[in-house]
């Protein structure tokens, strides 16, 4: 069975909660966890605290694509997560200006 949490979206539905404009989910499943994408900022990380979520034993990070909204948050994920494997297309990477 998975086990989906909305870490960051456009609209919180908790006022201890922070949105922004991006996007970052925790995947849960047998033996695995991760994330898709990290949101646009390092706010990403204080949504799992404030959630219980401990981003410190993640397995992966998936970025769906390059926008700053699924990757600004990476830096700070992975320093709850150094361990985790981060996986994205090469073009993740390149500047965007989207």
């Amino acid at each position: 069975m998975f086990k989906l949490t909305v870490l960051m979206e456009n609209a919180a539905a908790r006022p201890d909660l922070v949105a922004e404009h991006g996007w970052s989910v925790l995947v849960e499943a047998p033996g695995t966890r991760g994330l898709l994408d990290t949101g646009a900022t390092g706010a990403v990380v204080r949504n799992a605290q404030v959630l219980g979520v401990d981003l410190a034993g993640l397995d992966w990070i998936v970025l769906s694509h390059g926008h700053y909204d699924h990757t600004g948050g990476l830096p700070d994920v992975l320093a709850e997560a150094p361990g985790a494997r981060v996986v994205a297309h090469p073009h993740a990477f390149v500047p965007n200006p989207a």
